[in-house]
């Protein structure tokens, strides 16, 4: 489990790195606030889909590992 924790965070700090990193670009001059927060939110909300697609896949990998054997 602390496999997918660690990838949860480190997409979490790439992402955030990279949402500032581009909303200087995009964003224009009174609803900066709304642009960061809807930003963040989709930043967590995309990290922990990332790390569910990881888990189902080694979920996967497991169970065609079992039948097998």
């Amino acid at each position: 489990m602390g496999k997918y924790v660690s990838i949860f965070f480190l997409t979490i700090i790439i992402s955030i790195f990279l949402f500032f990193l581009f909303a200087n670009f995009i964003s224009g001059e009174g609803d900066e606030g709304l642009i960061v927060v809807i930003g963040i939110i989709n930043v967590v909300l995309t990290s922990f889909l990332i790390s569910l697609i990881y888990y189902l896949i080694d979920l996967i990998k497991k169970n065609i590992r079992e039948r097998r054997n």
